[in-house]
């Protein structure tokens, strides 16, 4: 075998060194044998007996259980008594057995796993309703915050659960939606006594006769929420006591009319009362105190303000007419709607008949008495709260191994990667004539998509979650108030919008992913160049691209959201700063803290008015501290010129000149963000290899697992032609076997 390159803790450990081909067998499995051998030798009870590997070969034949393996290293939880690893070997063998896996991928070839049924999030769900109707309703805060899992990102199928709560939430927010794009005639609705009362006689003013204690009921539907007014008319002769009646509604007294007699021998009284849409029962009853009284009429009608223009033109884009027009043949209509609007919610085509049960819906309500608007209605409600609208549902293969996608699924991946929402008609037309899964179709479309300002979607949110840039200014560097005097919510709104733009820049031109760390340029406005102390900058607050010669901004390093969300209110924090270079640009996966470290800014070190470095200095004389902050801490130093809110400084807290150099456990020294650059473009294959794995799990809404390696691998090996392009790895993205395909679940087998 030839000679592995083992890097530890991804070559921050220690510089790189060449290890012989037989390394497993003579430096990593004794240490596992030293530690592991009385709970997982070959011939133990244990079912995870995985020092029967004798060869590196082993390892890799077993991903999920040696992932396992280094998983437990790093987090202390193995082993659970007895003597333990140091830390320098701990990290060691997790490395080893992490470069091992990732090399190894490709030996049991590219691989789609299954994608979960995967519930629409908030904002997907927005956005969604947003191209249905083609208008704008914020609805997404009406939903709980949809959590993030796989690799970090809140469109994981994973973590989407359904609860009764959300279907709750579903149904309200639906009629919600629905009062913005249909406009149903108000109810108005005459209930005349001698239809009411039949077996009531009635007289020459079709008026009838009840007596103390009588009443009457009707059921009625109320097709829309709202606010009704009860209008009641009767006639009798005059007498000295005033009639009195209840109004109830579902058997509850909601209101009492009483009736004052005119010269006519008639009276009126009225109310109005709010109810939910459906099927409500309406009862007027004479209280047994009252004299008796002739019912007339008892009028229901609808109390509202006339529409607003951009409800009637949501209106008339989705049926097509004025609300109230004549519809001649009702549920002919009502079925070619249904069936155009099923394909678009359920973005593909329908089955044959699939649109029936919606469609007796519309006939259900169409019986008692709504008007065609109010039925189509109910119908669409439905389809809004099935699962093949709130989920992205995608065939089951019949067979174990991979199958492409149907064109509609594939239409639906892409659309929702880039632009969080469904397929637009473009999409649908190439995915109805079979045309999307060529790949020059396919790479086009996805060149379409990201050229369209939708696409600014997935640049926010991609960059929002993964850098975690997005919470800026809300629950991390939040914009206090003894501080908004030169740090406002504006400020942290372009602070967040920065890495964005540069993103964005980086797929329009297709410039190479590692300006995430050399980028020359940066954006800004006025407000955030003078909180930069770049007055000079940039005029208006508007975004312009600014060049950075001095190298003091550009790049994700030299963003104040970076360095605000890795800070402490009013300290610099290395630890965090070097922690988020470590996880973040490079997926280097450090271990928890062990229980019960010290307290590092101590009550006797604050007052020894020790700097943040001579705190760190200190902290790192324990060996079981220095393991991982020997690697940490050089890097957060290298921030040490940007203050708690990325603020250029050149004096720290304590009024001492900043110390922003840093020396590597390899003994590599750097001096400052220009220096702590290099250091991490040194590793440039490792910082695309991480991004490429982002990108993907995002695309894919999933965790990224073991076989997964072997399509990254191949991705970036492919893109280094074009100098790492951003838009070149979404291209290897939407051709990648993960993206195009789908395997069978074990559940579903």
């Amino acid at each position: 075998m030839a000679s592995r390159l083992v890097v530890l803790m991804v070559g921050f450990i220690a510089a790189p060194v060449h290890l012989p081909a037989d390394t497993f067998r003579e430096e990593i499995r004794p240490v596992l044998a030293t530690y592991c051998q009385a709970c997982h030798a070959p011939e133990s009870e244990n079912r995870l007996r995985f020092l029967s590997a004798e060869e590196a070969s082993d390892v890799a034949a077993n991903p999920g259980v040696w992932r396992n393996v280094a998983m437990q290293l790093r987090n202390r939880t193995m082993p659970p008594t007895g003597p333990e690893p140091s830390e320098m070997e701990r990290m060691r063998v997790a490395a080893w057995i992490d470069q091992t896996l990732r090399a190894t991928a490709c030996n049991l070839g590219e691989y789609a796993a299954p994608v979960a049924p995967r519930r629409l999030n908030r904002t997907e769900y927005e956005n969604t309703v947003r191209d249905l109707f083609g208008r704008r309703i914020e609805i997404a805060e009406s939903f709980p915050v949809d959590g993030s899992g796989g690799e970090g990102f809140d469109n994981n199928a994973e973590t989407l659960f359904f609860s009764p709560l959300l279907t709750e939430r579903y149904l309200e927010v639906t009629d919600l939606v629905l009062d913005q794009v249909i406009v149903t005639p108000p109810l108005g609705r005459a209930l005349i006594a001698s239809d009411l009362l039949p077996d009531r006689e009635a007289d020459e003013h079709e008026s009838v006769e009840m007596r103390p204690g009588d009443s009457v009921s009707h059921d009625l539907s109320f097709y829309e929420d709202g606010e009704y007014e009860i209008h009641a008319w009767i006639r009798s002769p005059p007498v000295d006591e005033n009639p009195v009646a209840d109004i109830l509604v579902d058997g509850t007294s909601v209101t009492r009319l009483r009736f004052g007699w005119s010269a006519a021998q008639a009276a009126q009284s009225r109310t109005s009362v709010t109810l939910n849409s459906g099927v409500h029962t309406v009862t007027f009853s004479v209280r047994g105190d009252s004299p008796s009284l002739r019912l007339v009429s008892l009028d229901i009608n609808q109390m509202r303000d006339e529409p607003e223009p951009s409800i009637l033109a949501a209106h008339f884009r989705l049926f097509g007419s004025e609300p109230g027009q004549t519809v001649l043949v009702p549920r002919r209509a009502a079925r070619r709607l249904l069936t155009s609007f099923m394909e678009k919610a359920y973005r593909r085509p329908l089955q044959a008949q699939e649109e029936s049960r919606f469609l007796a819906l519309f006939d259900k309500a169409v019986e008692r008495g709504d008007p065609y608007e109010a039925a189509v209605r109910l119908a669409m409600k439905a389809v809004m709260v099935s699962a093949d609208f709130l989920f992205r549902l995608e065939s089951i293969p019949e067979a174990e191994g991979s199958q492409p996608l149907t064109d509609h699924e594939l239409a639906t991946r892409l659309s929702y990667f880039l632009w969080g929402s469904s397929p637009d008609a473009r999409l649908r037309y190439l995915a109805d004539a079979g045309q999307l899964r060529r790949d020059q179709v396919l790479t086009g479309e996805m060149d379409r998509l990201l050229d369209d300002p939708r696409s600014r979607y997935f640049t926010r949110t991609f960059i929002g979650q993964w850098l975690g840039t997005k919470d800026v200014g809300g629950r991390v560097a939040p914009t206090l108030n003894e501080i908004q005097h030169f740090y406002t919510p504006r400020i942290a709104a372009d602070m967040r919008e920065e890495p964005v733009l540069l993103f964005q820049r980086m797929l329009d031109e297709d410039r190479s992913v590692l300006e995430f760390v050399d980028a020359d340029y940066t954006f800004l406005t006025e407000r955030l160049a003078r909180h930069y102390s770049m007055p000079s900058a940039v005029k208006g607050n508007e975004f312009r691209l600014v060049a950075t010669p001095d190298g003091r901004r550009g790049g994700l390093l030299g963003m104040g959201a970076v360095q605000a969300m890795n800070a402490s209110y009013r300290r610099t924090s290395p630890v965090l700063r070097g922690v988020w270079t470590l996880e973040t640009l490079l997926g280097v996966r450090l271990p928890a803290p062990p229980p019960d470290i010290p307290e590092l800014d101590s009550e006797e070190r604050k007052e020894r008015n020790l700097t943040v470095r001579e705190m760190l200095n200190e902290h790192r004389q324990d060996p079981a501290c220095a393991v991982c902050h020997d690697v940490i801490d050089p890097i957060g130093f290298g921030f040490e010129n940007y203050d708690w809110l990325g603020r250029w400084r050149e004096v720290d807290e304590h009024g001492k000149p900043v110390d922003a150099s840093g020396v590597l456990p390899s003994g590599e020294a750097f001096e400052g963000l220009a220096g702590l650059r290099s250091v991490l473009l040194d590793r440039k294959s490792e910082l695309v290899r991480h991004v490429a794995r982002k990108l993907l799990g995002y695309a894919l809404g999933r965790m990224i697992t073991d076989r997964d390696h072997c399509v990254i691998e191949s991705m970036v090996n492919r893109i280094e032609a074009s100098g790492f392009g951003a838009r070149s790895l979404v291209r290897e993205i939407v051709l990648s076997t993960p993206f195009r395909y789908s395997s069978i679940r074990e559940d579903d087998s």
